[in-house]
């Protein structure tokens, strides 16, 4: 039998085992890929999600007061495959999935979002600080390859953002060109 200062001992053992498997899976689970799944049909893009603190002001189209802030929405019926690679100021940014949505604080001035890869979907953008400007990537047809940006009413964007998943809640009012994700917090 075990001594009670052995008992003692063993149980701390397994506690530090224990906090460290967690450690592990919670790393795990942060870094786990984003899914929109429907029936056969599986999009992913590479985790993280943003912290639940950004995603809720993404959510509710908070206003930063330095920056102005471009939330980006992909959330209509029957749009349920394949990435949109999406582009500011000539620099990738993010690819959407079905139903989600990217958010970028920018500094104020003039911007173009644009839909990257082989299509001319672009929305110059002059941005003050505080403002909130939402922008819609819609569909071509049932299932061309093809979108559009489309500037929506706050009212409009909240419905499809209720609708959809945060992905990102990007700072780029500094330019980083070798950082994207869901990295760092958003004032």
């Amino acid at each position: 039998m075990f001594s009670a200062p052995g008992m003692v001992l063993l149980g701390l053992s397994a506690a530090v085992l224990q906090g460290c498997a967690l450690a592990e899976r919670d790393e795990a689970k942060r870094l786990k890929p984003i899914c929109f799944t429907m029936l056969k049909t599986r999009t992913c893009v590479p985790g993280p999600s943003p912290k639940s603190a950004d995603a809720a002001k993404v959510r509710n189209l908070a206003l930063r007061p330095d920056a102005g802030r471009v939330v980006i929405v992909r959330a209509r019926d029957g749009d349920i495959q394949g990435l949109v690679p999406l582009g500011l100021n000539g620099q990738p940014l993010e690819s959407l999935i079905p139903y989600s949505v990217v958010a970028v604080d920018v500094s104020p001035g003039l911007h173009e979002v644009r839909i990257q890869e082989g299509v001319d979907a672009t929305i110059p953008l002059e941005l003050r600080a505080g403002d909130v400007v939402v922008l819609e990537v819609r569909r071509r047809g049932r299932y061309g390859k093809r979108f559009d940006l489309v500037r929506l009413s706050r009212q409009e964007g909240r419905a499809l953002i209720d609708e959809s998943r945060i992905l990102r809640a990007l700072d780029r009012t500094v330019p980083s060109p070798t950082k994207t994700g869901g990295e760092g917090t958003v004032p």
